[in-house]
């Protein structure tokens, strides 16, 4: 359900708050799916909000960009906690440690050290990029933290 909003006091505002946009899925379809077709619907009725304030059912780096190229909306939304296996140990690089850059195809890790491979390709139907990092430079890792992941990590493009 999409409904419009204003930051007015109650006293200033001209209009109420009305309910713009319900859209009824089937709950097997996850929130990501129907996101793209609530954006239609709102565009077709010229009802675009310059910001959409969703749940933690909805976002991810693709949808959050694509919202803003495509329809010019900012998604506002807590976005879900690394879930890696370093991540739910507390211990290790989690993935937000690591410097992606997208030009020349190279990961860095938090020790300076720069991956080996990259590897385009898709895992569970989205792309996907798999970077991978020598045994000699990570295997005995300066870092007492470091816990290298077991096979690599994987990192969707922007």
């Amino acid at each position: 359900m999409s409904e419009s909003y204003t930051d007015a006091p109650e006293k200033e505002r001209t209009a109420p708050n009305l309910i713009t946009n319900v859209a009824i899925t089937a709950s097997t379809v996850p929130d990501t799916k129907a996101l793209d077709g609530i954006h239609q619907q709102m565009q077709r009725r010229g009802l675009l909000p310059g910001e959409h304030y969703l749940d933690s059912g909805y976002p991810s780096a693709d949808l959050i960009v694509k919202s803003r190229q495509s329809y010019g909306i900012a998604l506002i939304t807590p976005v879900l906690l690394d879930q890696s296996r370093q991540a739910r140990a507390n211990a290790g690089f989690q993935a937000d440690a690591f410097t992606i850059d997208w030009k020349y195809q190279q990961v860095t890790c938090p020790q300076g050290q720069t991956s080996s491979s990259w590897s385009p390709c898709t895992q569970h139907g989205y792309p996907m990029i798999v970077v991978a990092f020598t045994k000699p430079a990570c295997g005995p890792c300066p870092s007492a933290s470091c816990a290298p992941p077991a096979a690599g990590a994987s990192a969707s493009s922007p």
